[in-house]
């Protein structure tokens, strides 16, 4: 199995690194991605099924994808709907990369809630056919929910706000994946699934980031990711959302506290007045939080991030190239040495294209190329 873009690790370390958890290994049909401590930044792009009617749409978008010029080391399938064959049976076919799913999306009833044992069948389906990693928000419980009251945006994760409708409807004590844990751990040791810890209360403004909630919410996220190590399973952890850059350092500081655990940050998003132009701003937030050794696998945003639009394949595109432009961006930091001896000889800009004396078409023969030459 071919794994991606890691050239630069020890062999004995990673082994090491792969036993502590602090590097995870996400497992695709075609190649496989190791996500963690000192290793290159990785992207992660999404599709997903809003309506049945879309499924040709979301198809054609995974076939084009696959011949992308850069492909992502990840991608989820955020489906909400159930169908014959599944998006993330075809990401696996045509794009071979490691994939994640959401599994709750699909079990959530609005009248019923989340029934049991289809929630479970649900899980062991995905894991049969492959699935490398599962978001599963267990930190949507009652007793931080109902501290969100004073905040400007109570909830934003969908797949939290479903975990909490199920415990109201369903009048339970705690939230379904508590309540059967032991039941979801099986399951996924059995098929090596990778857990990612959800962000239920990530704060959908600037003025709600490293608020009580949220303070409260990474600590049980870290007890999860524990509970998970105990049992056999290998976590992720998932976090941030909206903060401001001035932030992020705190932010880090907490997340690393104690141990070391693959982190992927949704966003981070450091304005609320970027609507339109999210993969701007994330690329932006997602450079600073890797910088600060805060982020392990960065997500491809699109720009319609916060217009509730579905992302053509053109805006996926834009987001997994912007996201691109910061795996680079920081890999050139992490690695610069090995980086500088492989870019040596290659030519990343105009580089004086020159034709019969004159440079590119903006400089003309005022090209400082023509001067370079001279030099020569």
């Amino acid at each position: 199995m071919k794994i991606r873009y890691d050239d630069y690790y020890d062999i004995k370390n990673l082994k090491e690194r792969m036993q502590t958890n602090e590097i995870v290994l996400l497992k695709g049909q075609k190649y496989d991605t190791l996500v963690g401590k000192d290793l290159q930044l990785k992207i992660n792009s999404s599709v997903g099924l809003s309506d049945e009617s879309e499924l040709e749409n979301e198809e054609d978008k995974i076939l084009k994808i696959a011949y992308f010029d850069t492909l992502p080391d990840t991608m989820m399938d955020l489906s909400i709907v159930s169908t014959r064959r599944p998006l993330y049976e075809l990401i696996q076919k045509e794009i071979g990369c490691p994939v994640g799913t959401v599994p709750i999306y699909i079990c959530f009833n609005n009248k019923e809630g989340i029934d049991k044992n289809k929630f479970l069948e649900e899980i062991e389906k995905q894991a049969q056919s492959g699935i490398a990693f599962m978001t599963l928000h267990f930190t949507a419980i009652d007793e931080i929910y109902r501290k969100t009251i004073n905040r400007n945006v109570a909830v934003i994760s969908r797949g939290g706000s479903l975990v909490l409708r199920d415990l109201y409807i369903n009048k339970r004590k705690q939230n379904i994946l508590l309540e059967y844990f032991d039941d979801i751990c099986k399951i996924l040791k059995k098929y090596s699934v990778v857990v990612s810890v959800g962000t239920t209360f990530r704060p959908s403004t600037l003025y709600d980031a490293l608020d009580e909630i949220q303070l409260d919410e990474i600590r049980m996220q870290k007890d999860i990711v524990n509970a998970l190590r105990e049992k056999g399973i290998t976590a992720m952890m998932e976090g941030v959302g909206h903060i401001s850059l001035r932030e992020l350092e705190k932010y880090v500081k907490l997340i690393r506290e104690e141990f070391y655990v693959p982190f992927m940050p949704l966003g981070p998003i450091p304005t609320d007045r970027a609507i339109g132009w999210d993969h701007v701003s994330t690329a932006i937030g997602a450079s600073y939080m890797a910088m600060l050794d805060g982020a392990d696998i960065i997500n491809a945003v699109t720009r319609e991030e916060h217009t509730g639009g579905i992302p053509t394949i053109n805006s996926i595109y834009e987001a997994i190239k912007s996201a691109q432009v910061v795996v680079n961006t920081i890999n050139d930091v992490r690695f610069f040495q090995k980086y500088n001896k492989m870019q040596n000889n290659k030519k990343n800009n105009c580089m004086g294209i020159l034709k019969d004396d004159i440079g590119c078409d903006r400089c003309k023969e005022e090209c400082p190329f023509l001067l370079n030459r001279m030099l020569r």
